[in-house]
């Protein structure tokens, strides 16, 4: 155990307390385990890579655990047949057809099916491991409760191992029966961990140190807007090809990182607000600045960003998702006490329009547009929306889809807990200017709706 705990520790700085703490939980292979570990915490923390890593370590054979990704296994068929044929060593190929080990349609045949299976392996722990379990809420009030208590049921050793984002207060089924879980919590990284972790993708004939004090510079750009580690380590991929091309050119020698950053700035900016959010590709990003050097003023390198990520496909979005994102953008920043008078529909609509503007020509510091946005309900974003479009939306169109699009792509983001759309909150992430871009080309005019901007 203790040479597993040293490659984990090497393979994933900032675990070892989480590492050290499974493998106390495991075990040998035939020590009793807890029926049920729930592993938890922010999403881009290292759960599921130190999981996958610590069974693969711990049972070579592949035999004893079987992974599951809760977004995969959309049904409990395909749920039940994938651990049955892991804990089989079954492998679906072209010689067997493709076939699973044994057809599974419900919880009763899975019971069976587990309890023959196991009957001569009794002295051995299997377990069932499954990321993403949040998806679990959806298939079912039993299938949880059953998978929780499978090593009763079917009398072996049997541990379930849940992997997800949401706090077990979350998954507990109303009607009880679940165990209580034995609780492993992954928290964020810290400064000091993320540096150690981006230091191993330092290229090989670049100087660890020099990389490394790169990697803190663009930690303290971004970490109070971006605290995700994979996010972190995309900016720094992209980014620091143009930190040293300077070097290269002669422009200036490492010794000299202040000139470096500031050669280095706009790229920074134009990163923060384009690469960031999506809007600009990162192949996008890579062919256009192999083309910039360090004689271009940094503002035409800025300008010349922004203008091809408007040109491009960053904003190329469908009809209806552009009236939704600009409806998102009034949620966030307009007061809800003043919809009526903007959005409502009939004769008087102009008059309460133009006495809200009027009100609020004065501005001042409580200004929404330097406050930043609010979180709105989705239900006000959807009547905003049906208000400001002019033609009746077609039935074809499914809005929910277009929402979950505009999540995904993070020009909108979600505030309140669970990953269903009913009843969630969100805000705009999107710019004034950018908003205004996608509202001139559906030749809507955002700045008449727009409450106490200047």
């Amino acid at each position: 155990m203790s040479s597993l705990l040293a490659i984990l520790s090497e393979q994933y700085p900032g675990r070892e307390d989480q590492a050290s703490q499974l493998l106390s939980l495991l075990g040998e292979p035939t020590d009793p385990t807890p029926p049920f570990i729930f592993v938890y915490g922010p999403s881009a923390t290292g759960k599921t890579s130190v999981i996958r890593s610590l069974f693969t370590h711990y049972d070579q054979s592949g035999q004893r655990y079987a992974y599951i990704n809760g977004v995969e296994c959309f049904t409990p068929r395909l749920l039940f047949e994938r651990v049955l044929n892991a804990w089989a060593g079954h492998v679906p190929s072209l010689d067997n057809k493709f076939a699973n080990y044994t057809r599974c349609e419900n919880t009763v045949e899975f019971v069976n099916n587990v309890h023959d299976l196991l009957h001569d392996k009794q002295g051995q722990t299997h377990y069932i491991i499954i990321d993403q379990a949040e998806r679990l809420r959806d298939r079912g009030p039993m299938l949880l409760t059953m998978l929780l208590r499978l090593s009763e049921l079917t009398n072996a050793s049997i541990c379930t191992v849940l992997v997800s984002n949401v706090v077990w207060d979350k998954f507990r089924p109303r009607h009880g029966g679940a165990l209580e879980p034995t609780l492993v919590f992954f928290s964020n990284y810290t400064k000091q961990q993320i540096l150690s972790i981006i230091e191993k993708d330092c290229p090989k004939d670049e100087p660890p140190k020099f990389f490394l004090t790169f990697v803190d510079a663009i930690y303290e750009v971004f970490h109070r807007n971006c605290v995700d580690l994979d996010e972190l380590r995309h900016l720094v991929t992209m980014l620091y090809p143009k930190f040293v091309q300077p070097v290269y050119e002669k422009q200036a020698n490492r010794s000299e990182f202040t000139r470096l950053f500031k050669l280095c700035q706009p790229y920074f900016s134009a990163a923060s607000e384009r690469l960031y959010l999506r809007e600009i590709s990162t192949s996008e990003w890579q062919k256009y600045s192999t083309e910039v050097t360090t004689e271009t003023a940094p503002e035409d390198v800025t300008q010349s960003i922004y203008q091809m990520a408007e040109s491009g496909d960053g904003l190329d979005l469908p009809y209806y998702t552009k009236f939704l994102l600009i409806a998102a953008f009034l949620a966030s920043y307009n007061p809800s006490r003043l919809d009526a008078q903007y959005f409502s529909r009939g004769k008087t609509q102009a008059k309460r329009r133009a006495k809200a503007v009027a009100q609020d020509a004065t501005g001042g510091k409580d200004r929404q547009q330097l406050l930043g946005p609010k979180s709105f309900n989705i239900e006000r974003m959807l009547a905003i929306f049906y208000s400001i479009i002019v033609e009746p939306v077609d039935s074809s169109v499914d809005v929910q889809i277009q929402i979950a699009s505009l999540v995904t792509l993070r020009l909108l983001t979600k505030t309140s807990a669970g990953d269903r759309l009913d009843g969630i909150k969100c805000k705009c992430n999107v710019s004034l200017e950018t908003i205004r871009t996608i509202a001139h080309s559906v030749r809507f005019e955002i700045d008449r709706y727009l409450y106490n901007f200047a």
